[in-house]
Order: structure tokens, then sequence, then C-alpha cells
């Protein structure tokens, strides 16, 4: 599957994920486009926020492979989508309370770590 400009939040993110896992890179899916998802858009978001303990060096080339740019620190974009992919600084955490543990879900559009 390619990105392109009619793909969804969810399409884009099992896309980013798909490509993260085959690079040997672990990332949690996290934030707004994990509620804009399970709610059908409801709440829409135009980032996706993965959370990683990978190099970030190894994340750009990782992405670089499916035509995304690093931006600005964290940040990339696709010239193909509207949404952006961001990658803030671990650990994965609700609130002050550390997330250790969790399962990678795999469906036919996305694979996320909850």
């Amino acid at each position: 599957m390619k990105i392109s400009m009619s793909s969804s939040i969810h399409e884009v993110g099992s896309i980013v994920c798909e490509c993260l896992l085959a690079n040997g890179i672990q990332a949690v899916l996290s934030g707004g486009a994990v509620v804009s998802i399970y709610t059908q858009n409801e709440y829409e978001s135009k980032d996706l926020d993965f959370i990683s303990s990978a190099d970030i060096k190894a994340i750009a080339s990782a992405l670089e492979k499916i035509g995304f740019t690093k931006t600005v620190g964290r940040h990339f974009t696709h010239a193909q989508t509207i949404y952006f992919v961001e990658f803030p600084s671990p650990p994965l955490a609700i609130g002050n309370t550390p997330i250790k543990e969790w399962v990678t879900q795999l469906d036919r559009f996305i694979c996320q770590n909850m």
C-alpha cells in the first residue's frame, strides 16, 4: 500500500508502523491519532505521534523509504498526505505513569502497540 492524498489517518499510520517494524524499530502510536482512529474521525487529528526509543537517524532512514522527509526536530512530512508524523521524546506514559508493557495489534489497516 502506498500513501496517497486519499489515504486516511488509519492507513498512513499502518504504513508508517509497518515500515518501522520492517526496519527493526519499535514504536507506539499515541495521542490524537489513536483517538481519531477509534472515533472514526469524530475528533480529527492531522498528526501521528509515535513514541520510540530508537535513534532519530534510524527512524529518518526508515521513513525516507516510504517518502517521508525530516523537517524540524522529530517531525516528518510526506508530499502525498495532509498528515504528518512526529516522534515525541520517550517514555510512553499516561500522565506521569510510564507504560512498561503493551501488545502489538495487527489488522488490515494498522499495527499499533497498545
